[in-house]
Formats: structure tokens, sequence, C-alpha cells
């Protein structure tokens, strides 16, 4: 996809860069899960979890950004560069315009706009892909992402327990 790599800059001024993930990320993947806190991590996966193995990062990484996409997002300084936020979706094989998404970002960077540019840009990418409904499952607790979902329209309902069911058109 030739949309990506680009740059944006959170609300307080920070340049990010954002481009596809690839199957060379799977180090970069472990260091990222590491930076989240336990709540972080629990709201990702509905379980807890220590770290990611070997099957995980492999499924993680290794995909084919059409029917698998993942953006990832980057902080870059003039010494550094490390990850902070991921963006995917995959397509639901017995509905193929809908696809599951989902959408992490380490605790320090949350709050800052990147949930919102991620979704943005996964939607976009989505479109372009044939893709017309994503379905998410996330926490209640997760309020601020249910936040971003319901200005963008989504419908929102309760599942099992504590998961709500999120359905979001992806209008053109």
């Amino acid at each position: 996809m030739s949309d990506y790599p680009i740059e944006i800059r959170l609300k307080d001024g920070t340049p990010v860069l954002i481009r596809l993930l690839s199957q060379d990320d799977k180090e970069e993947l472990k260091i990222g899960f590491d930076k989240l806190s336990t709540k972080s991590k629990y709201c990702r996966f509905f379980v807890p979890m220590s770290s990611l193995s070997n099957s995980q990062l492999k499924q993680l990484t290794e995909i084919d950004n059409i029917n698998h996409l993942a953006l990832c997002a980057y902080v870059v300084s003039q010494d550094s560069m490390f990850g902070i936020g991921v963006a995917r979706y995959i397509r639901i094989e017995d509905e193929p315009e809908a696809a599951e998404f989902a959408l992490t970002i380490i605790d320090t960077y949350q709050s800052r706009g990147l949930g919102t540019e991620l979704l943005n840009l996964l939607i976009h990418s989505a479109r372009k892909n044939g893709i017309r409904k994503f379905i998410g499952y996330m926490l209640a607790e997760n309020s601020s992402m249910l936040k971003i979902l319901k200005h963008l329209g989504a419908q929102i309902r309760r599942e099992d327990g504590p998961i709500q069911r999120v359905d979001l058109i992806l209008s053109s």
C-alpha cells in the first residue's frame, strides 16, 4: 500500500510515524507488549497475560495487509525509534465485507489522540480493501475507546458479562 509510511502529530505535538506492520516487527511487538500495564493487556486480550508466545507473535506479524492488516505507530527521535501502538483488522471468513478490529496503545501514549488517528487510518485502509463493517469486542470499562467509537456512530451492545460488542459501519 503506497499510503504508508506517514507522519502525524499527537495532540501534544509529538511526531509519530505510522507504517504497515511486517513480519520483521516481532521483537518490537514483544517490547511494546511489555510496556503495557496489566490493565491494558487485559483490556486487549480479556485474559491475564505476561508475554506473547512465539505462535502469537507469528499470527500477529505474518500478515497479508489485505485480509489481515496492521498499522504500527512509532515515536521517532534523533537517537531512537520505538513502537507505541498497533491498530489491526482481520477479515471475517464467512462475512467478507466485515472485519474484526483491535487497537492497542502503550499506556504512556493513551489519551493523546493516537487511538482516533490509528482508527481513522485503519478504516481508510479497510475501505480500500472492500471492508464495509468493523466488529469489535471490548470491556465495558474501556470507556475512552467506547467514547471514540460512539463518536464515529458505532452500535454498542452488551454481549457476555463485561464484554461489549461494537459494530461500526464504514461509510464511504
